[in-house]
């Protein structure tokens, strides 16, 4: 059984939003703590779907192990916990992202983001072309046990909020630590830093690769949310989404990438409901609305406030300097 009316929706877009945060803070560890300027995070996104896709295929009847059907998926009649799925959709985007830093993170930054861009659309046509992997232009189904639960959305929300605790946790206790000093040491001079004795390359790969597993869990999510995916849902622009997000929030701050996060949330669903208000207002342009306002929001913060809601002020005045 599922939710219904409002109820449905708020569980939806909080799970939503729950996703972004995720995504928010695997790019901060990148962009915020490191200084990479990385605009590939669509497909890191699509390759965690893909992979949990492709790992829930049902190879035999879902297996009750335990008395919790909800934790397992069929990877060819072999049970595989849920969380093993999520597991193994970083994996891969961790291996893909070591293949991918080896010849771009030695880079300048604008090349960086050049080839990362580059790297997203590729992989999007991948994505698109090899319908022997991921059924192509119509898209792949997700074997999801979660929909045999009473509460299927509520559930997935619960599961999603824990995997963005422990993920903030984890980059929290990253950034608190020597490692990541050292990786705000890059950010703020890599030439320095490596006056200093650090290996530059390997901190930077490291920084990429943890933060593009993150962006690889947060897409095993959205498989599951979504029970069919597509190369559409992983486009370019919902990479500037989670940029915008960073930027809003506070690039360097977890806890801005979040909130960024949030605020993202209501810019792109918020629109909608103006024609409620407006009569004269159809839905579909109170929808297209949303851009506008993204675009009149990003300028505001960029102009006012440009380190973000819990950004390091001290550190902007430092870089325009």
């Amino acid at each position: 059984m599922a939710l219904s009316g409002p109820a449905a929706f708020l569980v939806s877009m909080l799970t939503l939003g729950g996703i972004y945060a995720i995504l928010a803070i695997g790019l901060n560890i990148q962009w915020g703590q490191t200084g990479l300027f990385n605009i590939s995070v669509a497909a890191f996104w699509g390759i965690g779907a893909y992979t949990a896709a492709l790992v829930s295929k049902v190879g035999g009847e879902t297996a009750f192990s335990w008395g919790l059907p909800f934790l397992w998926v069929d990877v060819v009649g072999f049970p595989i916990p849920i969380p093993v799925a999520v597991i193994l959709a970083a994996i891969v985007s961790g291996v893909v992202a070591v293949l991918i830093g080896i010849p771009t993170l030695r880079l300048r930054t604008d090349y960086l983001a050049i080839a990362s861009l580059g790297l997203a659309e590729t992989i999007r046509l991948i994505f698109l072309n090899e319908g022997w992997l991921t059924g192509g232009g119509t898209g792949s189904t997700v074997s999801n046990p979660l929909v045999d639960l009473q509460y299927t959305n509520l559930t997935l929300l619960v599961i999603t909020l824990v995997v963005l605790g422990i993920v903030y946790w984890l980059a929290e206790t990253g950034v608190q630590s020597p490692w990541g000093r050292a990786l705000e040491a890059i950010r703020d001079d890599e030439e320095v830093a490596q006056a200093l004795g650090k290996n530059t390359f390997s901190l930077k790969m490291q920084a990429f690769v943890i933060g593009s597993m993150i962006m690889g869990v947060a897409g095993a999510l959205t498989a599951l949310r979504l029970n069919y995916i597509t190369p559409f849902e992983f486009i370019p622009e919902f990479t500037f989404y989670v940029w915008i997000a960073v930027i809003v929030g506070g690039s360097g701050s977890n806890r801005g990438a979040i909130i960024g996060a949030g605020f993202l949330m209501v810019l792109l669903e918020g629109p909608r409901f103006l024609s409620d208000f407006l009569p004269g207002l159809s839905g579909s342009v109170a929808a297209d609305l949303r851009f506008l306002l993204i675009g009149l929001v990003l300028m505001l913060v960029v102009t006012y406030r440009p380190q973000g809601f819990l950004g390091d002020k001290q550190l902007m005045t430092e870089d325009n300097t």
